[in-house]
């Protein structure tokens, strides 16, 4: 009896066919089908049925006249449209089986076909039937079996009965029950599998001697055996069914019960087992009930009821069982159905059910697991499948089966809205599950970040490090939204997660953002910040220099050092390129994001004793070492100017520089102050700082030291003096005066006022003494001026005796002066009238000539001579072009008459006599000096 232990369904429909044609219900039918869209039917009469899809039946007789002979055998071999029958005398032992091979489309046709004989030797004299016959797809070879245990193979042209040679393969002490032909791709190899009651074996029959290989020592009885579509052997024995390889066996499939007849249809593979009518129930009705074990013995009849069943291998079920009665006689299938020959010339079709029945028969079983492989095995779309496990998840999660359910709602994964499963677990409170299903999501590729953030904010909530730094750490292919990942990671305090992430994806200013603003650790930035390139180190320390002063200032200025000075030679590179009209360099391909000094120094705002380190470290490295005398572009200029300027102001302001580099002190125990610092950097010839702001700057902070160092810069030496005044620093004055008096006396004039105005002062006297003895020196004022100037003042207390020598210099030099004048006067008078006398005699008396020789050859005067009015003679041939002018006194005479011309001509520039007139202290003495000059004389009256 048979063991159902499988799951049982009705997944095919049978209906039995009614109106058969007469063929059907001739006795003892035989039914062959392989292939070819027809169905063949054998009766005891010897007659062939060929039956096609409408039932529409071609019958013709096969067999021979004599009397007992029946068709016993029939083979399809559709590939070569070809019907191999076996001819026997059921009435006759001795006979021998007769083999045809008959050609379908002729016998379709009605045509007088006659069959091809296969001529063979029969393999003993005593003559056993055949109860196996297998033949090729090209029917080059042949395969008989006989009961007596002989296996034959026949090879050749066989279908035109030329060259065909018979040997035995093997001698079996039992029956042959099965022979079963396959080949490979190219037909070169032919193997042949075989069965006996007792042995199951394999032949290579392509060779010219082939020994059989024993796959088991056991057999299966006749019609229990085929070949599946991977060419493997299928052998149906009593307790299951197995497969054979040529190598041996494989799996089998558990089925226990008397097996009568196999055969396949797609994946299924169709069963008649023996089944006495008081074990089965007759299921023709629809009767659905499970056949019940029987544990007694029960003795087993041919004619007995059969169990047809429906195998599904691949999905482990009985698709459907139910009983025949009066036996399976032959199975067919053919238009892609299943047709049953019953013992009592019945004839019963099987049709599968389409998928959706018979998943609709599963989901009311809640068989949920077979419903997704068997949509799976049925090439069921993904999506189809993924509302299957949806389905079985919904069914599970009803349950409070959570766990069970989540591993359903995974494979659902690219089908399901995610959200339709976050929300039922969400709501569940099932965060262990709701984590495994947003990791599956993630390693499929089908996340969000907002998927991501929840993900994270789980493993966050459950403080379940290990799995997030496995999820963060195995991942090979990201799939998620990284700056997510870092600031969730972040919002948790799992800082180590989001600094790993931030790192691999180069991340930087958020990793920045995690290793100041959250873990202060300022060092460890600055450090990954120096391996960054220009431009992005320049935007991060824009953004974090202030936090990272505040906590490491002497780190993060020499990162800001180095970072402006490597921004300053980039520019300077890029503007040589330019100017060359070179193709700019990829470094310097964009330098409007480097950090420039001024953009840098706003980071200072509160920390101004390191900018002034960080100017100092500019200036000294930058444009004070000795080797530094190139020529600066346009903004670095600018930005030298602005760094003296802001370091000159930071001194002023009394900033102390943590570093002194500028500190100019040759010992370092010396330690200057700021202002002194200060008035060295304005001293210093190579600085360039802006002077009206030094100045102002100066001036605000009332540093008198820087003012008196800028006008020294520039040169303003009376500016200078009338600060010294100003501060009433009379040291500075008297040394001021000592050093530039001599080049500038005018600066002495200005003391005067300044000591007739402060006769009080330590020193005053002396210093009256000096300056009045320089500006008699230089004749820088008038002595009626310097008495103006030493008494005009209310405040004025310089005493007589204090000028006493210098009036009395001035007195006598007065007098030594009128004194020279009056001799000047009678000196000039007496030359005018010697002059006067002269010209009155040259006008008004005659001029007697007696000189006797050329005053140019000093040769006897002959005529023509010439005689000029200065008493000098000359021969006519010495002067040659001469003119009218005596050679000996032409350049004397041209001397004054170059004098009287210029008198004239100074005589017009009345601009020049107004301008002296206004800036000399002796107004009268530049009339008289004009005067003298005769400017009256070359006036040219104009008629009116």
């Amino acid at each position: 009896m048979a063991s159902f232990q499988l799951r049982q369904f009705h997944f095919f429909k049978r209906e039995s066919l009614k109106d058969l044609p007469e063929a059907f219900g001739q006795p003892d039918l035989l039914m062959a089908s392989n292939g070819g869209d027809l169905i063949f039917l054998a009766d005891s009469a010897g007659f062939i049925h060929i039956v096609n899809r409408k039932l529409v039946v071609r019958s013709f007789m096969a067999a021979s006249d004599a009397h007992g002979m029946r068709i016993t055998q029939m083979l399809h071999i559709h590939q070569t449209r070809t019907l191999l029958t076996v001819e026997e005398n059921v009435s006759a032992a001795t006979s021998r089986p007769a083999i045809k091979l008959w050609s379908v489309d002729s016998l379709l046709r009605h045509e007088d076909t006659q069959p091809v004989v296969v001529k063979y030797q029969q393999p003993t004299s005593t003559p056993y039937p055949l109860t196996a016959v297998a033949a090729t797809p090209s029917i080059s070879q042949i395969a008989l079996g006989f009961a007596g245990g002989h296996m034959v193979l026949i090879r050749g042209n066989i279908l035109k009965s030329k060259s065909t040679k018979q040997r035995t393969l093997h001698v079996a002490p039992e029956p042959v029950t099965n022979l079963h032909f396959i080949a490979d791709a190219a037909g070169t190899r032919v193997t042949l599998f075989a069965t006996t009651t007792a042995q199951t074996m394999v032949f290579d029959t392509s060779a010219s001697k082939s020994e059989p290989a024993v796959l088991e020592e056991r057999g299966c009885g006749i019609g229990c055996s085929l070949m599946n579509e991977e060419d493997e052997l299928i052998v149906a024995r009593d307790e299951a069914i197995y497969t054979y390889t040529v190598d041996g066996r494989g799996p089998c499939f558990a089925f226990d019960a008397p097996k009568v007849l196999l055969r396949r249809f797609k994946h299924y593979l169709l069963l008649a087992t023996a089944a006495p009518s008081s074990m089965a129930p007759n299921l023709a009705n629809g009767d659905d009930r499970t056949p019940v074990d029987a544990t007694e013995s029960r003795v087993y009849s041919y004619n007995d009821p059969t169990t047809f069943t429906i195998l599904d291998t691949k999905n482990k079920l009985v698709a459907y069982t139910g009983v025949v009665p009066g036996g399976v006689r032959g199975v067919a299938t053919e238009w892609g159905s299943i047709f049953v020959l019953g013992g009592h010339g019945t004839m019963d079709f099987f049709s599968e059910k389409d998928l959706l029945e018979r998943l609709d028969i599963l989901y009311r079983q809640n068989l949920y697991p077979l419903a997704v492989k068997m949509a799976q095995n049925g090439n069921y779309d993904m999506a189809s499948v993924a509302g299957i496990y949806k389905r079985y998840g919904d069914w599970l999660y009803s349950k409070d089966d959570f766990d069970s359910a989540m591993l359903q709602y995974v494979q659902t994964i690219g089908v399901v809205e995610p959200s339709y499963i976050i929300r039922k677990y969400l709501d569940a409170q099932r965060l262990n599950n709701l984590t495994s299903y947003l990791q599956e999501l993630h390693t499929a590729g089908m996340a969000t970040s907002d998927h991501t953030t929840l993900l994270l904010n789980c493993y966050t909530k459950l403080r379940d490090e290990e799995r997030l730094n496995q999820f963060i750490h195995t991942q090979e292919d990201y799939q998620f939204d990284v700056d997510t990942a870092i600031h969730v990671c972040r919002q948790a305090g799992f800082y180590e997660q989001a600094l790993y992430l931030a790192d691999k994806f180069s991340k930087t200013g958020m990793y920045l953002k995690l290793k100041i603003e959250d873990q202060d650790d300022i060092k460890a930035a600055l450090e990954y910040m120096r391996k960054l390139g220009d431009t992005d180190i320049s935007a991060y320390l824009a953004e974090f220099g202030r936090r990272c002063l505040g906590s490491l200032p002497s780190e993060t200025t020499e990162l800001l050092v180095d970072v402006c000075l490597n921004g300053m030679d980039v520019r300077a590179a890029a503007a040589t390129a330019d100017e060359m009209h070179d193709d700019m360099p990829a470094p310097y391909a964009d330098t409007t994001s480097l950090l420039s000094m001024r953009r840098i120094q706003h980071l200072f705002a509160d920390q101004p004793t390191w900018l002034a380190a960080f100017l100092e470290r500019i200036i000294t490295r930058r444009w004070l070492p000795s080797d530094s005398s190139r020529e600066l572009i346009a903004e670095e200029d600018s930005d030298m100017k602005s760094a003296w300027n802001t370091l000159l102001e930071l001194y002023l302001c009394s900033v102390e520089s943590p570093l002194h580099e500028l500190n100019s002190s040759s010992s370092p125990s010396e330690k200057q102050t700021p202002k002194e610092r200060a008035l060295n950097l304005l001293r210093n010839p190579r600085t360039n700082i802006d002077w009206e702001r030094a100045y102002v700057l100066c001036a605000s902070n009332g540093f008198t030291e820087g003012i008196a160092a800028l006008y020294e810069q520039r040169g303003d030496i009376a500016a200078l003096l009338d600060l010294y005044i100003e501060h009433d620093s009379l040291p500075s004055m008297r040394r001021l005066l000592d050093e530039h008096g001599e080049s500038q006396p005018d600066l002495y004039i200005k003391a005067l006022h300044y000591l007739a105005r402060n006769p009080q002062l330590a020193d005053n006297e002396e210093l009256l003494a000096d300056c009045l003895s320089t500006i008699e020196k230089h004749n820088l004022m008038s002595p009626l001026r310097v008495l103006q100037a030493l008494g005009d003042s209310e405040q004025s207390g310089v005493t007589l005796g204090m000028v006493r020598g210098y009036i009395m210099r001035q007195i006598n030099a007065t007098s030594k002066r009128i004194e020279d004048n009056k001799a000047a006067i009678a000196s000039y008078t007496s030359e005018f009238k010697v002059h006067s006398e002269k010209m009155d005699a040259l006008k008004n008396k005659p001029i007697v000539f007696q000189s006797t020789k050329c005053t140019s050859c000093m040769a006897p005067l002959d005529l023509p001579s010439v005689h000029f009015l200065c008493k000098h003679s000359y021969h006519q041939r010495c002067l040659g072009d001469i003119g009218d002018s005596c050679p000996r006194c032409q350049a004397e005479n041209q001397k004054l008459e170059d004098q009287r011309r210029a008198q004239e001509i100074s005589a017009k520039q009345h601009d020049a006599f107004f301008d002296k007139l206004h800036h000399s202290d002796e107004g009268f003495d530049v009339i008289a000096s004009w005067f003298a000059k005769s400017p009256f004389a070359f006036t040219k009256l104009i008629d009116q």
